[in-house]
C-alpha cells in the first residue's frame, strides 16, 4: 500500500476544515488507517511532499510509522520541519532532487517575563526530544544535531545521506512542489466553514422536522 504524506501535518481535529476546502494535508489519523488497512506481511510505502506543520501530530505520525512492522519511506520532493520527523521514521529514500530542512520548534507565546521563561524552557525540551528522531537514525550526538536545529539546516539529497538522515537516493524523478511555511487556513476560512457547516446542521434539522411532520400527518 502507497501512502502519500503532502501538504501541512496537522492534528486530526484539523483535518475536516482542511477538506472542506479542498487543502493538501496529513494527520495522524491517515496513518492510522492506512496501517490498519495493511493485509498481513504487506509493506507500506510512505511518500513525502510536506512542508512540515504541527509538532505534535509530527511526532504521532513518526511513532506510528516507526512501529509499523515494513515500512519504505521516500522524500520525493521535500520532508521539512514536522515532516523531516517522520521521515526518520524508517528506511528512507530520498529523490536526487529533494531536501530535508530540520530547525527548532517555534510557538506562538506570549506573557509576562516568568511565562515566556518557562515557554523557552519548554522548547528547549521539546528541541531535545524532537532530536533524539535524528540522533537515531544518523548516530550522531544530541548537541550536534541540536546545533544543526539551532541554524534552521537545509540539506542537499547529497548531504542528506552523506550525514545519514537519509539510506540511499532514489531513481531520479520529477519532484513534486511542496508549499513552506504557514498554515492556510486562514480565519475568514474558518469562518466560513463554521457557517457552511451551521447551515447544514439547520438543513438538516428542517429536513428532520418535516419527517416527523409527515410521520405523524393524519394521527
Amino acid at each position: 500500500m502507497v501512502i502519500k504524506i503532502n501538504g501541512d501535518i496537522i492534528s486530526n481535529d484539523w483535518k475536516p476544515v482542511y477538506d472542506f476546502f479542498e487543502i493538501e494535508s496529513t494527520c495522524p489519523a491517515d496513518i492510522s488507517g492506512a496501517i490498519s488497512a495493511l493485509s498481513e506481511g504487506e509493506k507500506l510505502e510512505v511518500k513525502i511532499n510536506s512542508g512540515g506543520g504541527d509538532a505534535i501530530a509530527g511526532q504521532e505520525i513518526y511513532t506510528l510509522l516507526r512501529e509499523c512492522p515494513d515500512v519504505e519511506i521516500e522524500i520525493q520532493s521535500i520532508a521539512a520541519s514536522a515532516a523531516s520527523i517522520i521521515a526518520m521514521a524508517g528506511h528512507c529514500s530520498i529523490s536526487p532532487v529533494g531536501m530535508i530542512m530540520i530547525h527548532c520548534v517555534s510557538t506562538g507565546a506570549w506573557g509576562n517575563h516568568k511565562a515566556l521563561e518557562k515557554e523557552a524552557d519548554t522548547l528547549r525540551q521539546w528541541d531535545a526530544a524532537l532530536a533524539t528522531a535524528y540522533c537515531e537514525k544518523t548516530g550522531k550526538p544530541k548537541d550536534e544535531v541540536i546545533r544543526m536545529m539551532d541554524k534552521e539546516t537545509w540539506l542537499t539529497a547529497d548531504r542528506a545521506l552523506e550525514l545519514g538522515f537519509v539510506d540511499e537516493i532514489s531513481v531520479p524523478a520529477e519532484a513534486k512542489a511542496a508549499a513552506v511555511g504557514n498554515f492556510r487556513v486562514t480565519p475568514d476560512m474558518m469562518r466560513q466553514y463554521q457557517e457552511a457547516m451551521n447551515a447544514k446542521a439547520e438543513r438538516e434539522a428542517e429536513k428532520q422536522k418535516l419527517l416527523n411532520e409527515l410521520a405523524n400527518y393524519g394521527r
